[in-house]
């Protein structure tokens, strides 16, 4: 770098890259630090503009933190960076901030010039010390990697940086550990939103005619009035489907209709529509109610029979609940009543079976080979 100082200009315009620094737009010289410190992305930046150790730099599409202190010459300033290895989330009550840090596995040893381990599931975190990072305290969680570690010691000694000492911790019902945001639940709904097509898994449309899809759309067990979805065909040529969910046989064949909320469209269910020019009974069951029991308390449920995806109330049916994972004995949940198409089964009040499922059967009466499963998951009492 001898001799860069004085041509700084030139450097910086025929070899200088964009970049910003704290979101400000910069141009600056980086190079690769030459040195046996290898463990890390460590780079070099040289730039006209005063930086400080901390400063957060976006470079080549990655985030890189200044972590030495900084080389002030007569034009310009030169400084060390390094990679930034994760974006951790740290929760005030409900206020979720992302930090770029930087997490080390191991530290370097001064006697020995060399890298030693931490102690098994402990970590040292580096972030820039501003206004929100200084309101990180001792105890504070926060997810690396899906993983949950707790604050054990906060070191501000170096300007600019501080640095966490942290150990792992026990995930909590209340994380979001998929995205990596602690106690994200207890501020937060967590919304789980299921749509079912009610009229059975198959059903037949004359050709020419139309038969009317309906559905069932829930968030977190409660029905959403007015959902927004959209439909699809698998061949439109075969069975259209407009808007509102109106099926409509255009030629013989088959075709799938799917239905997936607009919003949300991981979540979807799907029907296979059969149009025929002369029209057979094709009955399908749907079985409603809660996906969940308390262990010791009951649910209703109810089956609705549809020919040929309308539903049709000369029909009954038998119900049965067995274990799902294959055991018969004891029960995980019984039958108490069962009036018309309608059934209450009630789960065992043992916490032994605290999130084991039970499947309940809806059989049609007079044809056994048409039937609907649900699996029911048995949940803690509080």
């Amino acid at each position: 770098m001898k001799g860069i100082d004085g041509m700084i200009d030139f450097f910086l315009f025929e070899k200088g890259e964009d970049i910003t620094i704290n979101g400000i737009e910069q141009r600056a010289l980086i190079i690769d630090a030459q040195d046996k410190l290898t463990y890390y992305d460590d780079k070099i930046i040289r730039c006209k503009y005063q930086i400080q150790t901390g400063d957060i730099v976006e470079y080549n599409n990655s985030y890189y933190i200044i972590i030495s202190q900084i080389d002030k010459k007569e034009k310009s300033y030169r400084a060390r960076i390094r990679k930034c290895s994760y974006r951790i989330a740290f929760n005030w009550s409900g206020n979720i901030k992302w930090f770029d840090c930087i997490e080390e596995s191991n530290t370097f040893d001064i006697s020995s010039g060399n890298y030693i381990s931490l102690p098994t599931g402990n970590i040292n975190i580096f972030v820039q010390n501003n206004a929100e990072t200084k309101d990180i305290f001792l105890g504070q969680r926060f997810y690396v990697t899906n993983q949950p570690f707790k604050v054990n010691g906060i070191d501000k000694s170096q300007p600019g940086l501080i640095k966490l000492n942290c150990e792992l911790d026990s995930i909590s019902t209340a994380d979001d550990v998929e995205n990596n945001i602690v106690d994200r639940w207890k501020y937060e709904i967590s919304h789980t939103y299921t749509l079912t097509i009610n009229n059975g898994d198959t059903a037949n449309v004359l050709l020419n005619d139309i038969i009317q899809l309906n559905l069932s759309v829930t968030d977190n067990g409660t029905a959403v009035e007015n959902p927004v979805v959209t439909f699809t065909s698998s061949d439109s040529n075969i069975v259209s489907i407009d808007n509102t969910g109106k099926v409509m046989g255009i030629a013989p064949g088959q075709a799938i209709i799917t239905a997936k909320l607009t919003y949300h469209d991981t979540v979807s269910d799907s029907i296979t529509i059969t149009t025929i020019e002369t029209l057979t009974h094709s009955y399908t069951v749907l079985i409603t109610g809660s996906t969940t029991i308390r262990l010791g308390m009951s649910q209703s449920y109810v089956a609705h029979i549809y020919d040929n995806g309308t539903e049709v109330f000369d029909k009954s049916v038998v119900w049965s609940v067995r274990n799902q994972d294959g055991t018969t004995s004891p029960a995980y949940a019984t039958i108490t009543a069962s009036t018309g198409n309608s059934v209450t089964i009630k789960a065992v009040s043992s916490s032994t079976y605290l999130n084991r499922y039970v499947v309940l059967r809806s059989t049609l009466s007079d044809d056994e080979t048409v039937f609907k499963e649900f699996s029911v998951q048995l949940k803690s009492l509080f």
